[in-house]
């Protein structure tokens, strides 16, 4: 069964060289997606100091730009899509708003136990409804997208894919670094790579964590300009599905806040929403968790339980 080996931020405290040391994964080459360092990527030399594997970036992001500058129908095409992503994202912050304030609002009144009980149950019964909405949009967007370029009727898109598929075929392990998780997504879609790295061992930090997941979400409740509400972003490559992964969460929740964090943990349920800080880590093989270490799982309480391994 491929190995998922995930971990929060690299900073201060660096525990990629020790993770993948104790994960089992072995000595052999590595892998590197770097495309959410965008301009940066395949700046590894760092990395490749910790891990004492060969590592070899595989140029998602480079070879997205060589792509659009070959093809400017695609390109275009592209930002459309992206104009008409961002709008459906405008769109859904705006409603999502004032429904978050009424669900908090019900969390934090009081009155007949039974009565209140069920009003919550609405209150976040209509976040998901929006959520699910939200995702059926997206969803789409991207359908509109693929039915005119896919790898199998797009000549020089199926080559592009073709060529990270017979490099990827030189990997057992891929290693997927932090940063700008949208960009990383859609390179990542663009080049089928959910298909491609379904069987591979995965090491992946913050943004390259999320994106495993069934659906994307963003969260900071310590921005300059606010508290900004959790909201999904996108789908995921749904790698690990069940799970809603929150990198440093300490610096970007206000745990104290128990009616947030509460309404965070129920509003994704069934789902867990497990915490990835600085110096977290969480092994899952296929989707058995092996091994944890300082990761949580928010309760739906809003209390914080620190996740074992089975």
């Amino acid at each position: 069964m491929p190995l998922r080996l995930l971990l929060g931020p690299q900073r201060p405290i660096v525990n990629l060289d020790s993770a993948v040391a104790r994960s089992g994964i072995g000595d052999g080459p590595i892998g590197v997606i770097s495309a959410a360092w965008q301009e940066a990527e395949g700046d590894i030399d760092d990395v490749q100091r910790l891990v004492l594997n060969p590592l070899f970036d595989l140029r998602i992001y480079e070879r997205t730009e060589e792509l659009f500058a070959a093809d400017k129908r695609l390109h275009e095409a592209y930002r459309l899509r992206q104009d008409r992503l961002k709008e459906q994202q405008r769109l859904y912050r705006m409603r999502l708003r004032h429904l978050m304030v009424a669900a908090r609002q019900t969390l934090r009144t009081e009155g007949e136990p039974a009565v209140v009980a069920a009003e919550r149950r609405h209150a976040i019964s209509q976040l998901r409804a929006l959520d699910r909405h939200h995702l059926g949009q997206i969803e789409k967007v991207h359908a509109r997208f693929d039915s005119v370029f896919t790898a199998d009727s797009h000549a020089l898109l199926s080559e592009y894919t073709a060529a990270i598929e017979d490099e990827l075929s030189r990997f057992k392990t891929v290693l997927i670094t932090g940063g700008n998780v949208v960009v990383l997504m859609n390179r990542l879609r663009l080049f089928g790579l959910d298909r491609l790295l379904q069987r591979k061992n995965i090491i992946a930090w913050s943004a390259g964590a999320m994106v495993l997941c069934d659906h994307i979400v963003l969260f900071h409740d310590r921005m300059p300009q606010g508290r900004r509400d959790p909201e999904i972003v996108d789908e995921g490559m749904g790698l690990l599905p069940s799970i809603v992964l929150l990198p440093d969460a300490k610096g970007r929740l206000r745990a104290k806040d128990l009616v947030r964090v509460k309404l965070l943990s129920r509003r994704f349920a069934p789902a867990s929403c497990m915490t990835l800080d600085n110096g977290s880590l969480l092994l899952f093989e296929s989707e058995t968790l092996r091994d944890s270490e300082a990761a949580k799982r928010i309760t739906r309480n809003g209390s914080f339980k620190r996740v074992r391994a089975a």
